[in-house]
């Protein structure tokens, strides 16, 4: 019954919001391929030939502008402070979003870069001109790829995360699947992977971890992104991105990590 609802739910998905964790991309930032990059052009040109709107929230920035100091300095900054790793996403911010654009135009795609802010969801009037800048890149047959603007974001404006941005990016839109793409194959509760939720609860909070690798997330953060599609009514995965054809079975309705829906 459980896969019936599942697969139910999927097909009426229009939307795949895709978000790359800091963990997932790092690896291959630090090793300069652009191959995991082409992949995901990949799977995005599939999703679009199945008929579906994608969007990708990338972290990435600050990985970048450390290779771009490391180069021009020879500095590392393994402990940056937040001053400077605004400082570093601004510095790599670019090279993130070239690495997308020249992958996926090798795929015959656009990816558009879109910089954003908590205003743009809070304020009526910047959402709606989000949501009409999203659609037309549809149109176009674009790939919207979203990032924090961390060269600029205080704490007043900052996610902070880009699990709750991509749980906020995808409640744009009615019929939308959120897959989160991280370094481990869903979430974990006394060493055994969880394949469905259907609530966050204080139990599940208490199994959640901190941020690794550079991130600024962890479990947590993804936990309190999937309250947010729970309670829209919407459906999240959880999934280890280091094989991306991942996104194939998880739209096929495979239990490949740890699903949340009502």
């Amino acid at each position: 019954m459980q896969n019936n609802t599942l697969k139910q739910r999927l097909s009426k998905v229009t939307h795949v919001v895709l978000k790359f964790g800091t963990g997932v991309l790092t690896h291959h930032i630090e090793q300069n391929r652009s191959r995991y990059f082409r992949s995901i052009a990949r799977e995005c040109r599939l999703l679009q030939e199945q008929g579906k709107k994608v969007v990708i929230v990338t972290s990435g920035a600050v990985g970048f502008g450390r290779i771009i100091l490391s180069r021009m300095r020879s500095l590392s900054l393994p402990q940056a402070t937040v001053g400077e790793k605004q400082a570093l996403a601004s510095l790599g911010q670019s090279l993130l979003i070239d690495t997308y654009r020249n992958n996926f135009a090798r795929e015959k795609l656009a990816a558009a870069q879109i910089l954003v802010t908590r205003i743009d969801f809070t304020n009526r009037q910047h959402r709606q001109n989000l949501k009409a800048t999203l659609n037309q890149l549809f149109a176009w047959g674009a790939v919207p790829v979203i990032n924090e603007n961390d060269a600029v974001a205080n704490e007043e404006i900052k996610f902070g995360d880009n699990d709750n941005l991509s749980a906020d990016v995808a409640l744009l839109f009615p019929h939308t699947l959120l897959i989160l793409l991280t370094t481990v194959d869903g979430f974990y509760r006394n060493g055994e992977k969880v394949p469905h939720i259907d609530r966050i609860t204080q139990e599940l909070r208490r199994h959640a971890g901190d941020a690794g690798n550079g991130g600024t997330g962890g479990m947590i953060t993804k936990l309190q992104a999937a309250e947010k599609m729970l309670k829209a009514g919407q459906t999240m995965a959880i999934a280890s991105g280091q094989d991306i054809r991942v996104i194939r079975r998880l739209l096929a309705g495979e239990n490949a990590g740890t699903w949340f829906y009502r």
